[in-house]
């Protein structure tokens, strides 16, 4: 049986607040490149 995705956030924070941390980091650089293209254009 598969475990539910409540479980794996219940049983390793750990590792959800690291790919919520990786997320940010995508985001905040995805902001920068759209500021930068929107300058250049």
């Amino acid at each position: 049986m598969r475990k539910s995705h409540l479980y794996q956030i219940r049983t390793h924070p750990l590792m959800e607040a690291e790919h919520i941390n990786q997320i940010g980091a995508k985001l905040a650089d995805l902001a920068t490149r759209t500021e930068d293209l929107r300058r250049y254009l």
